[in-house]
């Protein structure tokens, strides 16, 4: 019998099971997935960690603080009444992250690339007040395998590969072990669920749909990984734990169909074009606030929404796309994944012409066209719902153009004023087209593309105390069983609220997997 048992190989229960591990107590660790795929939807991911107060920060001159950073998350995350626990794991992930993320992962050999991004600033500057986005050199593949590589050296540590858990076994009301596919049982006096979200099970993404947001997608595009199917919430939930918000989830707007799917309803989340035009299903330019996805993702998301169909268009051009076009992951961005810095840093310079080629060629949300009108007939058929008006299209496109064209002194388009405050910070400069016309010949071929909803992350989870011990709804800890990861909202049931300052997810997957593990091996 092992001292406890890890439920999930994604990063929460790696992080979990190296802790324990270095801990002196034996674990078995658990997980449907190939040993190609162990380190879950991380593997996948781009690598940035939300942090605060960091060198990397201080080196590229930002002041941040823990009150600033706290601020900021507590004004995202909009908290309601009831939510005190998650309100407390914020406020400790926000205080902690710089030494218990940051600095345990350096020490694993894990490197962060010196120039922080600036994600999620929010519509009105309500987001993120300063760059916190520090992007893991090797993107999350890199994380994964230094984690793994570390774990794999451990003598105490038993992992099963293709391995289903059914049910938690218990003794009275205490968690003793858990049962696999076949019957088997296998007994610990602590099991550790860190078996990810729900956003695998579209299913379960529909039935907790936010009504705010309108009425479910009927086409949802899947960007979490398959296995986290909320199979392990149900059977917390089954054993009395309790299991909070999964209405609050972290879906994407800016979404496409994966050009070499893998699975079915395989989706990519892009980092679109900042001096793109966004329209929606009719042609029409989102206003009186123009829409640029990366500013507030959620807000992207609820703009969307507002229109049954869900999809809007971006209209670029390929010079535009060259230098601001990007794809979230790792698969898309081999010179990071592979820490290929020369290459990385030309692709800064000169763009990514080999990836706006392949999508366009090979995505069929991708268009691309010499005129407008030509354009527009392309996108037509990709919707085949007859919502485009190509006249509207037209008139929004060189509405900007004009403005563009009157020049500095004259410029009154907020889009415009976005991309100078963009191009005032280094980390952007050399990836924001320098104000661009859409229709500019010169510029083309055109691109346009449709961009959809994709399932991500769940915000919600099952609830845990600052311990990570399960909960019952009465606040009660059921004995021998803790969650960690995307599995306990990352951290409490929802750390995050109702939205994310992004960089947190990662982050939050190591936090929690080491707190939980101190807890198993401190007997708590």
């Amino acid at each position: 019998m092992s001292d406890a048992i890890v439920v999930g190989a994604g990063l929460a229960g790696l992080v979990t099971a190296l802790e324990l591990a270095d801990a002196g107590k034996s674990v078995l660790l658990l997980d449907r997935c190939k040993p190609e795929e162990v380190g879950g939807l991380a593997r996948e991911a781009f690598g940035g960690m939300f942090m605060v107060d960091t060198p990397e920060q201080r080196r590229s001159g930002i002041e941040d603080s823990v009150e600033l950073a706290t601020e900021d998350w507590m004004r995202m995350a909009a908290f309601e009444d009831g939510d005190d626990i998650p309100r407390q794991w914020a406020q400790e992930y926000v205080k902690r992250a710089r030494d218990e993320v940051g600095a345990w992962l350096k020490g694993h050999g894990v490197r962060f690339f010196p120039v922080v991004n600036w994600a999620e600033r929010g519509v009105y500057g309500d987001g993120n007040s300063v760059p916190r986005f520090h992007l893991t050199w090797g993107c999350g593949k890199a994380l994964v395998d230094q984690i793994w590589g570390a774990l794999r050296t451990r003598s105490n540590v038993e992992t099963r590969f293709g391995t289903r858990v059914t049910e938690l076994v218990m003794d009275g009301e205490r968690v003793v072990g858990v049962r696999i596919d076949g019957g088997e049982e296998l007994r610990a006096p602590a099991v550790v669920i860190a078996a990810g979200g729900i956003g695998g099970n579209l299913d379960i993404v529909r039935k907790y749909w936010p009504p705010e947001l309108g009425s479910p997608p009927k086409d949802i595009l899947m960007g979490s990984h398959y296995y986290a199917d909320g199979a392990m919430h149900e059977e917390v939930e089954r054993r009395g734990g309790n299991v909070t918000h999964l209405g609050r989830m972290w879906n994407y707007a800016d979404a496409v169909r994966h050009p070499e799917p893998a699975r079915a309803n395989h989706g990519l989340k892009l980092i679109p074009p900042r001096s793109g035009l966004v329209l929606d299903p009719t042609g029409k330019r989102y206003g009186p606030i123009p829409l640029i996805p990366t500013f507030d993702a959620h807000y992207a998301l609820e703009r969307m929404c507002e229109d049954e169909r869900k999809y809007y268009w971006m209209i670029c051009n390929e010079k535009i796309a060259r230098r601001e076009l990007d794809v979230s992951g790792s698969q898309h961005n081999p010179s990071i994944r592979e820490k290929r810095l020369v290459r990385f840093l030309l692709s800064i310079v000169l763009g990514k012409p080999t990836l706006v080629k392949h999508f366009v060629e090979k995505c069929p949300d991708f268009v691309t066209a010499d005129s407008l009108p030509e354009l527009t007939r392309k996108m037509a058929e990709v919707t085949g719902d007859g919502a485009l008006d190509a006249a509207q299209v037209e008139h929004e496109v060189r509405h900007y153009d004009a403005t563009l064209a009157r020049g500095k002194g004259l410029w009154n388009d907020d889009q415009i004023r976005r991309i100078q405050q963009l191009r005032n910070w280094r980390g952007d400069r050399l990836r924001t087209a320098k104000f661009q016309q859409i229709a500019d010949p010169a510029a083309g071929p055109l691109i346009a593309i449709r961009m959809t909803v994709m399932a991500r992350k769940s915000l919600g989870g099952i609830q845990t105390d600052l311990s990570s011990r399960v909960l019952r709804p009465d606040g009660a800890p059921i004995p021998g069983l803790y969650a960690a990861g995307e599995a306990a909202g990352f951290g409490g049931g929802g750390l995050h609220g109702k939205r994310s300052l992004e960089g947190t997810f990662l982050g939050g997957c190591v936090f929690t997997g080491r707190i939980a593990a101190k807890t198993v091996a401190a007997g708590g």
